[in-house]
Protein backbone atom coordinates (compact mmCIF):
# COMPACT_ATOMS: atom_id res chain seq x y z
CA UNK A 1 0.00 0.00 0.00
CA UNK A 2 1.34 3.51 -0.90
CA UNK A 3 2.47 5.40 1.93
CA UNK A 4 2.83 2.24 4.06
CA UNK A 5 5.85 0.93 6.63
CA UNK A 6 6.83 -1.80 6.40
CA UNK A 7 9.40 -3.44 9.32
CA UNK A 8 11.01 -6.85 9.45
CA UNK A 9 11.10 -8.21 12.77
CA UNK A 10 15.03 -7.76 13.78
CA UNK A 11 14.29 -11.15 16.40
CA UNK A 12 12.57 -14.23 15.85
CA UNK A 13 11.01 -16.56 18.54
CA UNK A 14 14.60 -16.40 20.65
CA UNK A 15 17.77 -15.38 19.88
CA UNK A 16 20.94 -16.44 21.44
CA UNK A 17 23.75 -14.77 21.53
CA UNK A 18 27.19 -16.14 24.01
CA UNK A 19 26.26 -13.93 26.89
CA UNK A 20 22.61 -12.14 26.28
CA UNK A 21 19.51 -14.72 25.54
CA UNK A 22 16.24 -13.13 24.26
CA UNK A 23 12.95 -13.87 23.55
CA UNK A 24 9.46 -12.63 22.33
CA UNK A 25 6.52 -14.36 23.78
CA UNK A 26 4.62 -11.78 22.29
CA UNK A 27 5.16 -9.44 19.42
CA UNK A 28 5.19 -6.18 21.32
CA UNK A 29 7.31 -7.65 24.45
CA UNK A 30 10.61 -8.76 24.48
CA UNK A 31 13.10 -10.71 27.39
CA UNK A 32 16.19 -10.47 27.60
CA UNK A 33 18.82 -12.72 30.26
CA UNK A 34 21.69 -12.52 31.39
CA UNK A 35 23.66 -15.14 30.67
CA UNK A 36 27.08 -14.24 33.32
CA UNK A 37 30.18 -16.29 34.83
CA UNK A 38 29.76 -18.10 37.79
CA UNK A 39 27.34 -18.46 40.42
CA UNK A 40 26.51 -14.76 40.79
CA UNK A 41 26.01 -14.39 37.38
CA UNK A 42 29.39 -12.18 36.78
CA UNK A 43 29.23 -9.83 33.71
CA UNK A 44 32.05 -9.59 31.29
CA UNK A 45 32.99 -7.00 28.10
CA UNK A 46 31.65 -9.71 25.77
CA UNK A 47 28.57 -9.46 27.69
CA UNK A 48 28.25 -5.38 27.73
CA UNK A 49 28.84 -5.65 23.73
CA UNK A 50 26.20 -7.63 23.66
CA UNK A 51 23.97 -5.88 25.40
CA UNK A 52 25.00 -2.78 23.15
CA UNK A 53 23.56 -5.08 19.78
CA UNK A 54 20.87 -5.99 21.66
CA UNK A 55 19.68 -2.08 22.47
CA UNK A 56 20.38 -1.22 18.83
CA UNK A 57 17.85 -4.21 17.22
CA UNK A 58 15.46 -3.78 19.49
CA UNK A 59 15.59 0.03 18.66
CA UNK A 60 15.34 -0.95 15.12
CA UNK A 61 12.17 -2.74 15.75
CA UNK A 62 9.32 -0.33 16.15
CA UNK A 63 6.72 -3.69 16.91
CA UNK A 64 9.29 -4.31 20.67
CA UNK A 65 7.15 -1.88 23.23
CA UNK A 66 8.28 -3.45 26.09
CA UNK A 67 11.27 -5.68 27.47
CA UNK A 68 12.03 -7.17 30.58
CA UNK A 69 15.75 -7.97 31.88
CA UNK A 70 16.95 -10.50 33.94
CA UNK A 71 19.85 -11.98 35.41
CA UNK A 72 19.91 -15.67 36.42
CA UNK A 73 16.77 -17.57 38.64
CA UNK A 74 19.30 -16.75 41.38
CA UNK A 75 20.97 -13.37 40.99
CA UNK A 76 20.71 -10.61 38.28
CA UNK A 77 24.09 -9.54 38.76
CA UNK A 78 26.76 -9.34 41.29
CA UNK A 79 28.91 -6.84 39.04
CA UNK A 80 31.92 -7.39 36.54
CA UNK A 81 34.15 -10.48 36.68
CA UNK A 82 37.37 -9.31 37.95
CA UNK A 83 38.94 -12.74 36.61
CA UNK A 84 38.23 -11.94 32.76
CA UNK A 85 41.51 -10.31 31.49
CA UNK A 86 40.51 -7.30 30.90
CA UNK A 87 40.73 -6.80 34.36
CA UNK A 88 43.08 -9.17 35.73
CA UNK A 89 46.06 -7.79 33.56
CA UNK A 90 45.48 -4.19 33.40
CA UNK A 91 48.80 -3.73 33.79
CA UNK A 92 49.52 -4.85 30.35
CA UNK A 93 47.52 -2.15 29.02
CA UNK A 94 48.52 1.25 27.65
CA UNK A 95 45.96 4.34 29.04
CA UNK A 96 44.76 4.36 25.63
CA UNK A 97 44.10 0.89 25.48
CA UNK A 98 42.47 0.90 28.65
CA UNK A 99 40.26 3.89 27.59
CA UNK A 100 39.02 1.77 24.59
CA UNK A 101 38.04 -1.41 26.51
CA UNK A 102 36.20 0.44 29.43
CA UNK A 103 34.30 2.77 27.06
CA UNK A 104 31.72 -0.04 26.22
CA UNK A 105 29.94 -0.07 29.62
CA UNK A 106 28.97 3.77 29.28
CA UNK A 107 27.91 2.78 25.51
CA UNK A 108 25.75 -0.32 26.72
CA UNK A 109 24.23 1.99 28.98
CA UNK A 110 23.56 4.92 26.93
CA UNK A 111 21.97 3.07 24.14
CA UNK A 112 19.43 1.06 26.69
CA UNK A 113 18.55 4.54 28.11
CA UNK A 114 17.67 5.70 25.31
CA UNK A 115 15.21 2.73 24.17
CA UNK A 116 11.76 3.83 23.07
CA UNK A 117 10.07 0.98 24.38
CA UNK A 118 9.87 0.92 28.11
CA UNK A 119 12.40 -1.30 29.88
CA UNK A 120 11.91 -3.60 33.29
CA UNK A 121 15.09 -5.33 35.49
CA UNK A 122 13.71 -7.93 36.97
CA UNK A 123 16.13 -8.38 40.12
CA UNK A 124 16.63 -11.67 42.14
CA UNK A 125 19.39 -12.13 44.74
CA UNK A 126 22.19 -9.84 43.71
CA UNK A 127 22.56 -6.83 41.92
CA UNK A 128 26.09 -5.03 42.47
CA UNK A 129 28.47 -3.09 40.86
CA UNK A 130 27.70 -2.84 37.56
CA UNK A 131 24.69 -5.30 37.55
CA UNK A 132 23.49 -2.20 39.51
CA UNK A 133 24.81 0.36 37.28
CA UNK A 134 23.10 -1.41 34.49
CA UNK A 135 19.79 -1.44 36.25
CA UNK A 136 19.33 1.81 36.71
CA UNK A 137 19.31 2.29 32.96
CA UNK A 138 15.98 0.81 32.66
CA UNK A 139 13.06 2.54 33.67
CA UNK A 140 11.26 0.60 36.09
CA UNK A 141 13.19 -2.10 39.00
CA UNK A 142 11.11 -5.12 40.37
CA UNK A 143 13.09 -6.49 43.09
CA UNK A 144 12.90 -10.25 44.72
CA UNK A 145 11.46 -9.74 48.44
CA UNK A 146 15.84 -10.95 49.48
CA UNK A 147 17.20 -9.06 47.03
CA UNK A 148 20.63 -6.94 47.61
CA UNK A 149 21.44 -3.90 45.93
CA UNK A 150 24.92 -2.27 46.26
CA UNK A 151 27.57 -0.37 44.42
CA UNK A 152 31.31 -1.52 46.06
CA UNK A 153 33.72 -0.41 43.70
CA UNK A 154 36.06 2.46 45.87
CA UNK A 155 36.42 -0.84 47.81
CA UNK A 156 38.45 -2.35 45.28
CA UNK A 157 40.23 1.27 44.43
CA UNK A 158 37.86 2.06 41.74
CA UNK A 159 35.26 4.99 40.85
CA UNK A 160 32.06 4.18 39.60
CA UNK A 161 31.43 5.09 35.87
CA UNK A 162 29.32 3.75 33.44
CA UNK A 163 28.16 7.62 34.01
CA UNK A 164 25.93 5.84 36.49
CA UNK A 165 26.50 8.61 39.61
CA UNK A 166 24.19 11.24 38.19
CA UNK A 167 21.56 8.62 37.75
CA UNK A 168 21.46 7.60 41.14
CA UNK A 169 21.56 11.23 42.42
CA UNK A 170 18.61 11.76 40.47
CA UNK A 171 16.73 8.65 41.88
CA UNK A 172 17.64 8.71 45.47
CA UNK A 173 19.21 11.79 45.86
CA UNK A 174 22.67 13.14 47.31
CA UNK A 175 22.73 11.90 50.67
CA UNK A 176 21.50 7.80 49.62
CA UNK A 177 23.85 8.19 46.89
CA UNK A 178 26.84 8.63 48.85
CA UNK A 179 26.02 5.83 51.41
CA UNK A 180 25.55 3.88 48.58
CA UNK A 181 28.68 4.73 46.43
CA UNK A 182 31.09 6.14 49.16
CA UNK A 183 30.29 3.90 52.06
CA UNK A 184 29.64 0.90 49.91
CA UNK A 185 26.88 0.04 51.89
CA UNK A 186 24.52 -2.85 50.49
CA UNK A 187 20.81 -2.18 50.77
CA UNK A 188 18.00 -4.76 51.00
CA UNK A 189 14.78 -4.75 48.99
CA UNK A 190 12.66 -3.12 51.16
CA UNK A 191 15.21 -0.14 51.66
CA UNK A 192 15.57 0.47 48.30
CA UNK A 193 12.18 0.62 47.51
CA UNK A 194 11.65 2.81 50.40
CA UNK A 195 14.48 5.11 48.62
CA UNK A 196 12.62 4.93 44.98
CA UNK A 197 16.05 2.65 43.37
CA UNK A 198 13.01 -0.16 43.41
CA UNK A 199 9.82 0.33 41.83
CA UNK A 200 7.51 -2.75 43.29
CA UNK A 201 8.91 -5.85 45.48
CA UNK A 202 8.05 -9.38 45.13
CA UNK A 203 8.27 -12.64 46.35
CA UNK A 204 11.65 -14.63 45.82
CA UNK A 205 11.52 -15.98 42.49
CA UNK A 206 8.68 -14.01 41.36
CA UNK A 207 10.67 -10.91 39.90
CA UNK A 208 9.89 -11.58 36.35
CA UNK A 209 6.12 -12.49 37.10
CA UNK A 210 6.23 -8.98 38.58
CA UNK A 211 7.81 -7.63 35.76
CA UNK A 212 5.98 -8.86 33.15
CA UNK A 213 2.69 -7.93 34.76
CA UNK A 214 3.93 -4.56 34.71
CA UNK A 215 4.79 -4.30 31.06
CA UNK A 216 1.29 -5.61 30.60
CA UNK A 217 0.32 -2.78 31.96
CA UNK A 218 2.55 -0.46 29.98
CA UNK A 219 1.45 -2.21 27.16
CA UNK A 220 -2.41 -1.61 27.44
CA UNK A 221 -1.53 2.48 27.17
CA UNK A 222 -1.70 3.79 24.09
CA UNK A 223 2.01 3.48 22.48
CA UNK A 224 3.45 7.35 21.65
CA UNK A 225 1.76 9.22 24.65
CA UNK A 226 3.66 6.44 26.53
CA UNK A 227 6.94 6.87 24.35
CA UNK A 228 6.68 10.80 25.04
CA UNK A 229 6.18 10.68 28.64
CA UNK A 230 8.68 8.42 28.77
CA UNK A 231 11.51 10.06 27.04
CA UNK A 232 10.04 13.43 29.08
CA UNK A 233 10.88 12.16 32.48
CA UNK A 234 14.51 10.88 31.73
CA UNK A 235 15.24 14.74 29.84
CA UNK A 236 13.74 16.34 33.13
CA UNK A 237 15.58 14.00 35.33
CA UNK A 238 18.51 13.42 33.09
CA UNK A 239 19.14 16.66 31.21
CA UNK A 240 22.54 17.45 32.73
CA UNK A 241 23.87 13.89 33.69
CA UNK A 242 26.18 13.75 30.79
CA UNK A 243 27.83 17.09 31.28
CA UNK A 244 28.54 16.02 35.41
CA UNK A 245 30.05 12.82 34.09
CA UNK A 246 31.33 13.00 30.64
CA UNK A 247 34.50 11.90 32.07
CA UNK A 248 33.96 9.15 34.10
CA UNK A 249 35.71 6.88 31.65
CA UNK A 250 39.54 8.79 32.51
CA UNK A 251 38.36 9.26 36.01
CA UNK A 252 38.26 5.64 36.12
CA UNK A 253 41.12 4.86 34.63
CA UNK A 254 42.88 7.48 36.56
CA UNK A 255 42.18 4.82 39.08
CA UNK A 256 43.67 1.98 37.43
CA UNK A 257 47.00 3.62 38.43
CA UNK A 258 46.61 3.84 42.10
CA UNK A 259 48.17 1.72 44.45
CA UNK A 260 44.74 1.56 45.68
CA UNK A 261 43.60 -0.40 43.03
CA UNK A 262 46.23 -2.48 42.42
CA UNK A 263 46.47 -3.64 46.05
CA UNK A 264 42.76 -3.97 46.25
CA UNK A 265 43.28 -6.93 43.11
CA UNK A 266 46.24 -8.58 44.27
CA UNK A 267 44.81 -8.92 47.56
CA UNK A 268 41.25 -10.23 45.64
CA UNK A 269 43.36 -12.63 43.66
CA UNK A 270 45.99 -13.92 46.64
CA UNK A 271 42.53 -14.74 48.43
CA UNK A 272 41.96 -16.88 45.76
Amino acid sequence: MAGSLSHEPIFGRMTTMDHVETSRPRPDLMHVRLKGAGRYNLMSYAMLHELWQTANAIQADPGIRAVVVAGSDTHFSAGMNLKQNEVRDYREFDTEQRLAIHAIGARACAAWEALDAVTITAIEGYCLGGGLAFSIVTDFRVAGASSMLGAPELLNGMSMSWQSVPRLVSLVGPARTRKLVMLADNIDSATAESWGLVDERAADGQAHAAADALAQRLLDIAPAPLRMTKHAIAQSANALNHAVSYMDLEQYVTCQTTDAHGAALDAFFKKR
